[in-house]
């Protein structure tokens, strides 16, 4: 089953009735009104007013619905969207009307919509009304003929005639939900909601005294289908669905603790590729009939998720999460309900594992290992959880959770020998390839192939990490000799001759069983016919003589269900033979099967490109398509079957740059730009004459300007050199005058003090010899005693420049500021010894203390940093 609830089809109410396309297409009566599904998408449409009661799909963009108050038909634009128009002639005097049409019908090639009160036929346009005395309770087609129930009895329409085909008995009013026939008779069955099964023969009713018309009768009949010649739906109220043979027999009953979402069902149809669509009062289902696959879930915890499971002597065992279970084969049947499935006493806990070995019926349980002898649970090992269980002639191996247990039998019974060096981690699969090989599977690892020897001790282990495997979840297995490691999505077989895994095959996991299948749990085969599969919440069984998908139709129709046209921001909806503009070169093509299981599809760009994988949603995008016509073909897949192709051809208009009005711009253009050029070269001509005597009249200014610049230039190199002539005049000039000005001083104080003691030796005659002494010694101080003229005067001719220092350098001493004057004159070491009365070399070592305090490095010129200043 594929459930559907009220959201996943944006809530469009309840739906009343189901009809199918001759595409597949599923259309419904719905509350809100037309809903389609094409088993990808739900689309709904608007337009008849009220709820929408019943609906009859005449081909693929035919469409009748009758509604509350309205009826009429749906037809297919060019954008495959259906589009509405009302055929009810009453619209103007509703007040005074109130009909609903629950009924539409094709017979006989005329469309008839039935209400409580009449019967419209609408045939090539014409619209004609058949009035019906009393209420029609309801109205049915059956073999291409249309009968109604009134208060009264049973009516046929033959010809656009009423006739009465039966009176009901005085008192006997049944609501009959539907008609059938009897198999191989005329005789008509009415399926009533509260009277269940009634025969209608030679004149007569019968009730039907069956088991099925019991559960009928308690179960409240809603509604009612064929499944095509073999067997007959029946929805009810309080019990689900039942389907049965034309004899009666309960083939299926499916309720809400099978997985239906509700119980109550309000409409049934049996489409082509046999499925039965069912309305519930909560929710929509689809049942796959042709499906090789029987699910039994847990929806009421009575047995939870299946493990493993083997089938003994008619008895079916199953290991889930929550234990062992048993139920007898042939009670394990679609008619009955899972509460038969009973647990063995003491087994509660996890099974892991079920083996039937020498007889013996062994358990992996998260306890350990266990036996079962008829309902007797005994333990052969308890240390730890066992995984799997495998054996040899002689030795038994049980994966657990740390490793491989190892048996051996003694008196007939498995008894524990020891655990298996080198190998610890979840032994989740063991799989024996002969007496010496075998090979485990340790999730999140990888596969480890192990070779034994005598004492079933490791001899040698080869390691195939998980990483060397495309898709999780491994499963380890046998097949025809070879071993096989088989992931979520490819099949890998071992290569002997290589050592190693070789990509054998893609998996191709049914879609049904896909989304439920319990990963790293492997398939059992029970016997020859079924297969036990372990699937989340429950387990399933497939019917291998069938396949997985037994395809009864082949006549699958491959549509386009929608172009679409895009770019970043905009999208705009396109249709096969579309002229699309350029900007929107991008396409969405949307293609399915309607409603088939199994399918892939395969697009194609162009008609010399080749076809593109195989995909398994429908959906391309095309982007950057080129201007001009575009050819895009699609086919299906369906198992093994190829649908034809089909090709949508779409029109891209040039850009407008490429467009005839763009050319003709060019030309102009081009032209424009021709004149525009010879005009630009003729006065560009002129320019470059007046441009060349320009230049020349402009080199000439600028030769001259040059040469008075050379000119210029040796004359102030001139008197460059005649400034520092003359400052090298000024500083000997100025050295001379000092000289000049401390001799003279010199001279003129030494005559003073001469001509003061002689006119002391002229007035006192005695003291002559004390003068002449006093004298003698001021020659002699004259000529020891410093003398500081000179400094003062070289003090006072750079007192600027001495305060320019000071601020600068604050721990300048006198003497360092008047070397520095002396420096900056251009006095070499040797006259400035001269001058201070003392040795060149202190002069070397006062220069270099100098340059310290100055922050002067060696190899800076002093006399050029002074004269900087």
């Amino acid at each position: 089953m594929q459930n559907y609830p009220p959201a996943s089809y944006h809530h469009q109410g309840k739906i009343w009735d189901i009809d199918t396309a001759p595409n597949g297409i599923i259309y419904m009566a719905a509350d809100k009104g037309l809903l389609e599904y094409d088993g990808r998408n739900w689309t709904s449409f608007k337009g008849s007013e009220g709820i929408v009661r019943s609906v009859l799909v005449v081909d693929d963009s035919l469409i009748y619905t009758g509604s509350d108050l309205d009826f009429g038909v749906w037809k297919k634009n060019k954008f495959q969207k259906f589009e509405y128009t009302s055929l009810y002639p009453f619209k103007e005097d509703l007040n005074e009307i109130n009909e609903e049409f629950w009924g539409v019908y094709l017979v006989n090639g005329n469309i008839f919509f039935v209400s409580s009160s009449n019967i419209y036929v609408y045939d090539d346009g014409n619209l004609t009304k058949i009035s019906v005395s009393g209420t029609i309770k309801n109205s049915f087609d059956t073999n291409n003929e249309l009968y109604f129930i009134n208060n009264e009895g049973l009516y046929k329409l033959e010809a656009l005639a009423v006739s009465k085909v039966v009176d009901f008995p005085t008192g006997y009013s049944p609501e009959v939900i539907d008609i059938y026939k009897a198999d191989n008779s005329d005789d008509l069955i009415l399926v009533t909601k509260d009277k269940g099964l009634i025969q209608f023969a030679s004149g007569n009713f019968r009730s039907l005294h069956t088991n099925l018309s019991e559960k009928l009768i308690s179960s409240n009949v809603f509604s009612f289908a064929t499944i095509g010649d073999s067997h007959l739906a029946f929805g009810t109220v309080l019990s689900g669905l039942f389907i049965t043979d034309l004899e009666g027999n309960i083939v299926h009953h499916i309720n809400k603790s099978k997985g239906l979402q509700n119980n109550t069902v309000l409409s049934l149809h049996y489409s082509k590729n046999r499925k039965l669509w069912v309305g519930l009062d909560y929710g929509i289902t689809s049942v796959s009939l042709n499906s090789a696959y029987t699910f039994f879930n847990d929806y009421l915890g009575n047995f939870g998720t299946g493990y493993s499971a083997f089938l003994e002597n008619d008895v079916f065992y199953l290991g889930t999460n929550q234990g062992l279970y048993s139920v007898p084969w042939d009670e394990l049947d679609n008619s009955s309900s899972n509460e038969n499935i009973s647990l063995i006493p003491g087994t509660e806990g996890q099974v892991w594992d079920l083996k039937v070995i020498a007889g013996q019926i062994l358990v992996g349980h998260d306890k350990g290992l266990y036996s079962l002898q008829g309902q007797q649970f005994e333990s052969l090992y308890n240390r730890q959880g066992v995984w799997t269980v495998e054996a040899t002639n002689d030795h038994l191996f049980a994966g657990n959770y740390n490793g491989i247990s190892i048996f051996e039998k003694q008196d007939g019974e498995w008894t524990f020998l020891k655990n298996m060096e080198l190998i610890v981690g979840a032994v989740t699969q063991i799989v024996i390839e002969n007496d010496e090989t075998i090979w485990v599977n340790i999730p999140n690892y990888g596969i480890i192939k192990i070779k034994l020897n005598e004492s079933i001790e490791p001899t040698n282990r080869e390691f195939f990490p998980e990483a060397n495997f495309e898709g999780d979840d491994l499963i380890l297995s046998k097949n025809e000799g070879q071993m096989e490691v088989i992931t979520e999505t490819n099949v890998y077989g071992f290569d002997a001759a290589a050592g190693d895994f070789t990509l054998q095959d893609i998996r191709n996991t049914d879609k049904v069983i896909q989304e439920v299948l319990l990963q790293n749990k492997k398939p059992v085969q029970l016997n020859s016919n079924y297969e036990f599969i372990p699937i989340y919440n429950g387990f399933a069984l497939r019917d291998v003589r069938i396949g997985d998908y037994q395809n009864v139709n082949n006549s699958n129709t491959l549509l386009i269900r929608k172009i679409e046209a895009f770019t970043n921001d905009h999208q705009m909806q396109a249709f096969n033979g579309a002229e699309l503009p350029y900007q929107f070169n991008n396409l969405r093509v949307e293609a399915i099967v309607p409603n088939a299981d199994n399918v892939r599809y395969q697009f194609k760009k162009g008609t010399d490109d080749g076809w593109g994988n195989w995909l398994d949603e429908g959906v391309v995008e095309l982007i950057g398509l080129d201007y001009g016509a575009r050819s895009i073909q699609v086919r299906a897949k369906v198992k093994e079957s190829i649908t034809e192709a089909q090709t949508i051809q779409i029109d891209i208009k040039a850009p407008w740059y490429l467009s005839w009005y763009a050319y003709f711009f060019y030309t102009l253009f081009v032209i424009g730009l021709a004149y525009l050029l010879y005009r630009w070269q003729n006065k560009s001509l002129n320019q470059q004459k007046k441009k060349l005597l320009l230049n020349q009249r402009n080199s000439l200014r600028e030769q001259k300007e040059i040469h008075q610049q050379q000119l210029q230039i040796v004359e102030e190199e001139k008197m460059k050199a005649e400034y520092e002539k003359m400052k090298a005049q000024l500083r000997s000039k100025t050295v001379e005058l000092a000289t000049k000005t401390k001799e003279n001083d010199e001279k003129n104080r030494i005559l003073k003090a001469l001509k003061k003691k002689i006119k002391n030796i002229e007035q006192n005659p005695k003291s002559f010899e004390r003068k002449s002494a006093e004298i003698k010694q001021i020659i002699d101080s004259h000529i020891d005693a410093e003398d500081e003229i000179f400094e003062i005067q070289i003090d006072e001719l750079h007192q600027e420049f001495y305060d320019k220092l000071r601020k600068k350098f604050p721990d300048l001493t006198r003497y360092d500021l008047r070397l520095c004057a002396y420096i900056k004159i251009g006095f070499d070491s040797k006259e400035i010894a001269d001058l201070l009365n003392i040795k060149p070399s202190s002069v070397y070592i006062s220069r270099s203390r100098l340059r310290k305090k100055l922050n002067i490095e060696t190899d800076e010129d002093l006399h050029s940093y002074l004269n900087s200043v």
